[in-house]
């Protein structure tokens, strides 16, 4: 085999021009890497400097010496300084977001402190304008419009102010609280202004309805929810259930009656002055969460059915009991929505089999607002008994909107276990307005109530 006759070392012979040439990448990427590692080490410093109490501003400043091109690190420094209430702070505290907005211009974030700074420094005019900019480059979020029109208010500018107050309520849910609380300090509480004010969305306007309930204007806030149209109800099932509980907590029954109406126009459903299925022509169901309908549950000490055993029609309530022990309560009730300060007579039909108990059912009648007893029927005769008539007299208060009718029993002397046996029916029960404010009420006939 042949050798080789080129050597296997080859020499190059470079000039001090050339050898600085391929040296000033690894120059390059030396001084690139320190000023990387400097930005990371700024901007970590600045994310975890503590409070200004703890000496957080001067590990800033250090973050902004390591990383003066980063605008995190000036903001940081600039949210550190305004915590600490002097003048000449303040005034740091504006250069640094001046320079972070400079360094990140299109960060509406940096434009939204700098507008609140230059406001508490003093310069209204340069922090609506900084504001004025957030908005722009963020126009769909709600701080930006939050804050902004808030600048606006404290400068006297009410309709532009609330301008960007209702777009905020309208974007952003958690939002509208805060602007209810604002618009009733500015209005007085004067639900008209603060609704056309404040509420540009039909959801803000049910959540406004709710928010005036809280705030005792149950008027106010039925009178604006007659404006909201059957399909934006629907559309917002979890705001309309909102109002409807806030209403049944504030026992406003005569509001909640009407929005449960406008829910369910057309229908069967409760009406103000009369029993619901008092004939109980209709079939029913145990259940704790209806109100205006009969509320009731079984236990294996009183079943509580439908029967088809009436005194007129073609059913009843019917109560087995098998109590060995004392049974404190039947749950059988229903809430009937009234007129304050109106008498009233109730009427209903009762019936025995085997009925033994010295604490036989009664019905009473109580103040759905104050819980407080009106009145009570005598208690029901023990045996068997055909279908017996009772009826009751009583007068609601002046602040009443609703009575509870519900099944309950007497007390049992020195009994401590009190059983009850047998089985009672219930039936055709009705209210009539006898007196009071309005004209009285006529009975209805058998079996429509």
């Amino acid at each position: 085999m042949a050798r080789a006759t080129f050597p296997s070392i080859v020499t190059l012979r470079l000039t001090s021009a050339t050898r600085w040439l391929l040296l000033l990448p690894a120059v390059c990427a030396l001084f690139g890497c320190w000023f990387i590692v400097r930005w990371y080490v700024g901007n970590t410093v600045a994310e975890y400097a503590p409070s200004a109490d703890e000496g957080g501003v001067e590990m800033a400043r250090m973050a902004a010496r390591w990383a003066p091109g980063d605008p995190f690190t000036h903001w940081r420094l600039a949210t550190l300084e305004q915590k600490i209430f002097s003048a000449s702070n303040l005034a740091d505290a504006v250069r640094e977001y001046q320079l972070a907005v400079t360094l990140s211009p299109n960060d509406y974030r940096y434009w939204m402190e700098l507008g609140r700074a230059l406001e508490a420094s003093g310069d209204t005019a340069g922090g609506e304008k900084a504001l004025r900019r957030a908005v722009e480059l963020a126009p769909a979020y709600s701080y930006p419009r939050w804050y902004y029109g808030n600048l606006l208010l404290r400068a006297g500018k009410l309709d532009e102010a609330f301008a960007q107050l209702a777009w905020a309520a309208g974007a952003d849910p958690l939002m509208r609280a805060p602007v209810f609380n604002l618009a009733w300090q500015v209005f007085d509480g004067d639900a008209d202004k603060m609704a056309k004010a404040a509420c540009s969305t039909a959801p803000v306007r049910m959540e406004f309805a709710t928010y005036l309930v809280r705030q005792n204007k149950v008027d106010e806030a039925t009178r604006l929810w007659r404006t909201i149209t059957s399909a934006d109800r629907k559309a917002n099932g979890e705001l309309t259930q909102g109002f409807v509980n806030v209403l049944d907590q504030s026992r406003r029954f005569s509001a909640l009656l009407e929005v449960l109406q406008q829910n369910e126009p057309g229908g069967d459903g409760p009406v103000r002055e009369q029993f619901w299925n008092g004939s109980f022509e209709r079939d029913i169901e145990p259940t704790k969460a209806m109100t205006f309908y009969w509320v009731f549950g079984s236990s294996a000490q009183a079943r509580v059915t439908r029967d088809t055993v009436a005194h007129d029609g073609q059913g009843s309530l019917r109560i087995i009991f098998t109590a060995r022990n004392k049974l404190d309560a039947i749950p059988v009730a229903q809430t009937v929505v009234v007129d304050p300060g109106a008498q009233y007579n109730v009427e209903f039909y009762v019936r025995t089999e085997n009925l033994n108990s010295g604490a036989t059912p009664l019905v009473s009648i109580v103040d759905a607002t104050t819980n407080v007893a009106l009145v009570s029927s005598p208690a029901a005769p023990t045996g068997t008994n055909n279908w017996q008539r009772i009826t009751v007299d009583f007068k609601t208060e002046p602040k009443c909107e609703g009575v509870i009718v519900n099944i309950s029993r007497g007390t049992c002397g020195e009994d401590q276990l009190c059983p009850i046996y047998g089985t009672i029916w219930y039936d055709n029960f009705r209210l009539q307005r006898v007196g009071g404010s309005g004209p009285p009420g006529r009975p209805p006939a058998p079996g429509k109530r």
